[in-house]
């Protein structure tokens, strides 16, 4: 489950994947409800922090860096034993000094004069690694935001036996805004004084979506920190424990109608189990790849994506002013249909 190469996929592998997605997948009751275009209705949240203005876009500045979870250990799989501690190499963009549009620059100066940024932990699909996303999470940072976005030890190789590994990932993520708040912290880090500690989210594609739903709303996993998430292609897994905890933070979920890996009624069963302030940006005749993934040229479905998800951070994180207003201008007929409940202008 994830971004795959579609000439590595024979029929065998296809059939032993989606035996085991519905093994894991939980069948919760679908819903209906207001899927028209940029449609809105609930209660609007408690009052936020004050109004931002927009801070606009930035060049996009890279490095990568390993980090390692010396508390926990990485499971074993097909034949492979256990290994103390989990290695993580992660892929961080941030926003730098220099000409927007550009692409993304190693060790470009960061634009820390505009900081600190909200901080975006970004979880992969299964098979997948964070580099196969350079496009929206370069989006994301050009936005001004910190993403971090690892390679999971397990999920990022092509096993059977892998996929239970989903487990552990919220905890990755947890760790790595350990890391990243300490490497903000350090006066000789890349990133010093680049994040802002109380702006945090998280967001994920495929089985990184259901990373970030266990992040968000597992009660053996959720973190108080990340107050705002964005699940694209996802769905809810079992967790360990006493599974989904009620309230949790602000969500988008992303999905589109054709995806053949993880139906739609899945996003729609997980958009359920939520509490407002909630959005569902559907994507007709999406699949599970193109509209997160840049395959040749950006699809109209990948923009679409983009476009909400830095709209909702920049209201959830940021409270910018008019980062509602462009949330609703993302519906397009045909593109995008949009499903706000309880989101307004800060």
């Amino acid at each position: 489950m994830g971004v795959l190469d579609k000439t590595r996929r024979s029929p065998g592998f296809r059939s032993r994947r989606a035996t085991r997605m519905r093994a894991v997948l939980a069948l919760l009751p679908a819903i209906a409800g207001c899927l028209f275009l940029a449609c809105s209705d609930g209660a609007p949240p408690a009052p936020g922090p004050v109004a931002r203005e927009p801070d606009g876009s930035f060049a996009v500045g890279r490095v990568r860096r390993t980090f390692v979870d010396t508390t926990r250990s990485t499971p074993g799989f097909d034949g492979h034993p256990d290994v103390a501690g989990r290695t993580l190499p992660t892929l961080v963009l941030y926003p730098a000094e220099g000409a927007v549009g550009t692409a993304p620059g190693d060790g470009a100066p960061p634009a820390r004069a505009a900081g600190p940024f909200p901080l975006v932990v970004f979880a992969h699909g299964y098979g997948g690694v964070a580099d196969v996303y350079l496009e929206l999470l370069g989006a994301i940072a050009s936005a001004g935001y910190v993403v971090v976005a690892p390679d999971f030890p397990v999920t990022s190789t092509l096993v059977a036996g892998g996929l239970d590994d989903y487990v552990s990932q919220p905890a990755d993520l947890s760790f790595l805004v350990d890391e990243a708040l300490a490497w903000s912290g350090s006066a000789e880090s890349p990133l010093a004084g680049l994040v802002d500690p109380d702006r945090v989210g998280a967001a994920g594609q495929s089985l990184g979506g259901v990373t970030t739903w266990g992040v968000t709303h597992q009660a053996c996993c959720r973190d108080a920190r990340i107050r705002a998430g964005v699940p694209m292609a996802g769905a809810l897994f079992p967790f360990p424990g006493d599974g989904f905890a009620a309230g949790g933070p602000p969500m988008l979920v992303i999905h589109g109608t054709a995806d053949d890996t993880v139906p739609y009624a899945r996003a729609l069963d997980a958009y359920a189990a939520t509490e407002p302030p909630r959005a569902l940006l559907t994507l007709p005749g999406g699949d599970h790849i193109l509209p997160y993934v840049k395959l040749g040229e950006r699809t109209p479905a990948l923009q679409s994506t983009i476009d909400a998800t830095t709209a909702f951070l920049d209201l959830e994180l940021k409270r910018e002013r008019g980062a509602f207003e462009r949330l609703l201008a993302v519906a397009s007929p045909g593109v995008a249909e949009l499903h706000t409940d309880g989101l307004a202008e800060p």
